[in-house]
């Protein structure tokens, strides 16, 4: 016997959650077997990350004046400088996809978790102090 398998990939961005669910139960009417790779993005993440990183730098600089007073040194300038950032992680609100495998006709569109994706930046500064 011989036979072949055709499949083509579709990526779609939808801004408005909410209607997301409708257009996933829509591409399943229209035929397609297999619907997977849901994800939530962030449009301008660089800009977001980048603001991110500059409110942990100046927490970071705060602190180390803090603790500089309270030891009665001064900071003289920085000598280290290091970044992680874990980018952007999802929390969904609820965890149900409502996506089991029903067959009757008035399947209603799957409810998609809603939630919050957020930006994090750990920053390490090192200073040199007299």
């Amino acid at each position: 016997m011989r036979g072949f398998q055709v499949s083509q990939t579709l990526s779609v961005k939808v801004r408005d959650a909410e209607k997301a669910g409708d257009l996933l139960a829509g591409v399943g009417s229209l035929g397609a077997s297999s619907v997977s790779g849901l994800s939530f993005t962030i449009d301008d993440q660089d800009k977001l990350e980048a603001e991110a990183r500059d409110k942990a730098i100046t927490k970071a600089k705060e602190k180390a004046e803090a603790l500089a007073d309270a030891l009665g040194v001064s900071i003289v300038r920085v000598v280290g400088f290091n970044e992680g950032g874990n980018g952007p992680i999802y929390y969904a609100k609820e965890m149900a996809l409502g996506m089991g495998g029903a067959t009757d006709a008035a399947v209603p569109a799957p409810q998609l978790p809603v939630g919050q994706n957020k930006i994090t930046s750990n920053v390490t500064v090192t200073y040199e102090i007299r």
